[in-house]
């Protein structure tokens, strides 16, 4: 009997360049130090009468906060969409309805099955588990869910921006880059609501990088960037103390460079796109060898079950050592922060880890069939599907404001809980028929012959 799916053959490599493995390279493992970091940062404390209370390894002091200057590369699958959307969009063969229907759809198929099936879990835990111990533990299990919320709308802008990208070139990332630092202003200063503006000015501005990388980045240019926007985050975080440090919210710091993103967080974006320019022709000639390419293909194949799974399977594991007696040891501090205590916390971390990543191992293994297993209704060609480039548009925004909100509020209580998130309240039942409604508008006929190209 086989424990697990049997996995596919990996395809030929691709020659004469009809492919940019530094994309798929920095795609496929960089989604590993999204796991790696939050399972560092996620600490709990549990009390005698078993409330869970969170907290963050980066309140431990002051130099953990530039830890997320290692960790932070999210902006790099905005860079790799970039460029991937760029090409896909260029070489399509049917209308831009139907070219975001095919983006939307590859991410979207195993995402939709990951909220179904936590809809129907988190019914039953919330019949079974007092709001008292869910509440607190479980509203970071569905945060990984904003990247598609702010990824699906700005792939939907490709061919706007990547238009603005033809006729403006490298002015289109200093027109962003001002209406970034306005944002900032006014936020900081004045309506802190001004903010989420930069959740798409921002993110938009590091996936016109990847359109950048397809033109040819000069290697003066990378250098500049890698240097520009670490000195430029030094100064503005170190010397004029003007931002925080972390480029993740955490309790300690006065607001996040991140939800909203700041200029802070585009100037990091700045130094990962100059490395990897520099590094990607290494990345060509490195993965373009057997082995490597071959993982790259098995890393990717599971990229989307490891990253809308692994936060699931994190406080499933910490709950179940609770259980059994093995919490790992933490304190508070006068502060009110829960930390690590001691080096006995980081002693027992590696096994933790060790059994964390064997975990999401075999879920991947498990479930990554569901990325490419045909849908009822989601995946069946619609009887009338709508035309319009608008409905087409509103579709992605009902989609990304439905994911952005489920994963600021969460499942604890489902479905009768209303959770405050971003400042409102907001029901995940609700949410989710928003993000139903978005893929009913976005739904297309695909061309008989779609070309096959990456996932963005």
């Amino acid at each position: 009997m086989r424990l697990f799916p049997a996995l596919p053959a990996v395809p030929a490599l691709p020659q004469g360049g009809s492919r940019d493995l530094a994309l798929d390279v920095v795609r496929a493992w960089s989604l590993l130090v999204v796991v790696l970091g939050h399972f560092l940062m996620l600490i709990v404390l549990w009390s005698d009468d078993g409330v869970p209370a969170t907290g963050n390894t980066l309140t431990s002091g002051d130099p953990w906060p530039f830890v997320t200057w290692l960790l932070q590369v999210m902006p790099l699958f905005f860079i790799a969409g970039g460029a991937v959307n760029w090409s896909s969009n260029e070489r399509f063969p049917g209308t831009y309805s139907q070219w975001l229907w095919q983006r939307v759809r590859r991410l979207m198929r195993p995402t939709v099955v990951y909220l179904a099936a936590l809809a129907v879990l988190f019914a039953v835990v919330t019949l079974v588990v007092r709001r008292e111990v869910t509440d607190p533990y479980l509203q970071g299990v569905t945060g990984p869910l904003w990247f598609l919320a702010v990824y699906i709308p700005v792939t939907a802008l490709t061919p706007a921006t990547s238009a603005w990208w033809r006729r403006q070139g490298l002015a289109t990332l200093v027109v962003l880059l001002a209406v970034v630092v306005v944002v900032d202003v006014v936020r900081l200063d004045h309506v802190e609501t001004v903010g989420a503006v930069n959740m798409i000015a921002a993110w938009t501005l590091v996936h016109q990088l990847g359109y950048w990388y397809r033109r040819g980045v000069p290697r003066a240019a990378a250098w500049a960037c890698v240097v520009g926007g670490l000195g430029a985050n030094v100064v503005l975080t170190q010397v004029l103390h003007w931002y925080p440090t972390s480029l993740v919210g955490i309790p300690t710091e006065r607001f996040s460079n991140m939800a909203p993103p700041t200029v802070i967080l585009v100037c990091h974006s700045a130094v990962l796109f100059g490395l990897f320019a520099l590094l990607a022709p290494w990345m060509r000639r490195t993965f373009a060898r057997p082995r490597p390419y071959a993982a790259t293909v098995r890393a990717a194949m599971f990229a989307m079950t490891i990253y809308l799974w692994h936060m699931l399977v994190l406080v499933g594991l910490l709950a179940l050592m609770h259980a059994v007696g093995w919490d790992l040891p933490v304190r508070v501090e006068s502060n009110g922060q829960i930390v690590p205590d001691g080096l006995a916390y980081w002693f027992w971390v590696l096994p933790v880890a060790l059994v964390f990543v064997a975990l999401v191992y075999c879920v991947a293994r498990w479930l990554w069939p569901i990325e490419f297993v045909k849908l009822p209704w989601f995946d069946d060609p619609p009887r009338r599907a709508p035309s319009s480039e608008w409905v087409a548009g509103l579709g992605a925004v009902l989609v990304g404001a439905g994911l952005l909100a489920v994963a600021g509020a969460g499942f604890s209580g489902f479905p009768v809980a209303v959770h405050p998130a971003y400042g409102i309240p907001v029901s995940t039942a609700a949410s989710l028929l928003a993000v139903v409604l978005g893929l009913a508008l976005l739904r297309q006929p695909l061309p008989d012959r779609t070309p096959a190209v990456s996932l963005g």
